[in-house]
């Protein structure tokens, strides 16, 4: 978890990057960069999710 997050971050940043050096190019291949933002944002989203619910369970727990 200490791991996924940053380089969920990191995966977005360089993704980001990555298109804007492509934008005035044509004919380039855009799919590998996008699909770095797209997985470095499930990875960002899908820990925090997990945390978020885990703090919500336990706090309905012991109610």
């Amino acid at each position: 978890m200490y791991f996924i997050v940053p380089a969920g971050i990191a995966a977005v940043v360089s993704g980001i990057v990555a298109l804007r050096r492509m934008r005035d190019r044509e004919g380039t291949d855009r799919f590998r960069a996008r699909a770095g933002v797209t997985l470095g944002i499930t990875a960002i989203v899908i820990p925090l999710a997990v945390i978020v619910w885990a703090i919500w369970a336990l706090g309905h727990a012991y109610q």
